[in-house]
């Protein structure tokens, strides 16, 4: 049988060999809970390799002493703040911009105790007709006009810290982008990878799954360069489980140098990975509900993706 495997996949299983060599360490601790913990992550790591599914974030813990805090947005001024945020695609107060299973529009979105929230229902007097709506914003300066300064910027650490709606056909994603993602050679040429521009994933969901599946409670991370047509290129990094993700506040990060991207849930690193050559341009944030077809199934909505907050940090010189 040839049997093919993807990175993400010989990663689970470098993982797995590392794991039966501190066996013996192990044992000679007398540890039964360490023990025990050990045979889970290896039938995590086992279900990764053979089925590529979730495994626990299990990598090195995060150093923040080496950032200093660069931009924030903590939601506390209770409204949009244009200066900041626009649509993403959707430009103005009444933008709308058509999604797979639906429409984006401002109004699904609201702001309380410090939160910022996006709301996916299905509306009958919608401002695009009868339809389901969600929202996707960005801190692309000038996008929507001089009023937005926004937000840009080359290597550093990003993280958000928000809750996930429930439920199938929704797509919650955190992810970064610049215009040069689009600039593949018009001659058909060969093209830079992800070098001038390239759009990184850091956490989006198996919104196309059964509610029930393996992926329940986890999200995944995806690198994409060469533009969206004959050229383009994308990497998965694999399906990472988070704490409750739609219940309780759960932090998703990603560390991005010279050298390559580094991800992170609660701080604790899940990928690492210099895909497509890393990128060397400023790229700035997305926040977007995503829908998908089958949102018609989803028993939960409306749903909500609250975000408490979105942080960027630079190296310390």
């Amino acid at each position: 049988m040839n049997m093919s495997f993807a990175k993400r996949q010989l990663n689970a299983l470098e993982k797995m060999g590392a794991l039966i060599l501190s066996l013996p360490k192990l044992l000679s601790t007398g540890s039964i809970v360490k023990l025990l913990a050990a045979c889970f992550a290896f039938i995590q790591l086992t279900g990764a390799v053979l089925l590529d599914t979730p495994t626990c974030p299990s990598g090195e813990e995060l150093d923040m002493s080496k950032f200093v805090m660069t931009w924030s947005d903590e939601f506390n001024a209770g409204n949009f703040d244009k200066t900041r945020w626009s649509g993403s695609w959707c430009w103005g107060d009444n933008g709308i911009s058509t999604n797979e299973g639906g429409f984006w529009h401002r109004s699904q979105v609201s702001y309380n105790d410090g939160h910022m929230t996006i709301n996916c229902s299905y509306r009958e007097d919608g401002p695009a007709g009868p339809g389901y709506y969600g929202y996707g914003m960005d801190t692309r300066p000038g996008s929507d006009g001089p009023e937005k300064i926004g937000f840009e910027q080359l290597y550093g650490y990003f993280e958000i810290r928000c809750i996930l709606p429930k439920g199938n056909g929704l797509n919650p994603a955190f992810w970064f982008i610049c215009e040069g993602m689009f600039n593949t050679d018009p001659d058909g040429g060969l093209t830079d990878g992800g070098i001038t521009g390239a759009e990184i994933d850091v956490f989006e969901t198996k919104y196309n799954s059964g509610d029930r599946t393996l992926h329940r409670n986890s999200i995944y991370h995806t690198i994409h360069v060469d533009d969206y047509k004959e050229y383009h290129r994308s990497e998965n990094q694999g399906s990472f489980y988070a704490k409750n993700p739609y219940e309780e506040f759960n932090t998703y990060g990603f560390e991005w140098n010279r050298d390559e991207y580094i991800f992170y849930i609660n701080g604790v690193e899940t990928a690492r990975t210099d895909f497509g050559g890393v990128c060397q341009v400023p790229l700035y944030p997305i926040i977007s509900l995503g829908m998908a077809k089958n949102l018609s199934d989803n028993k939960d909505l409306p749903a909500e993706f609250v975000v408490d907050y979105f942080r960027a940090y630079q190296y310390r010189q």
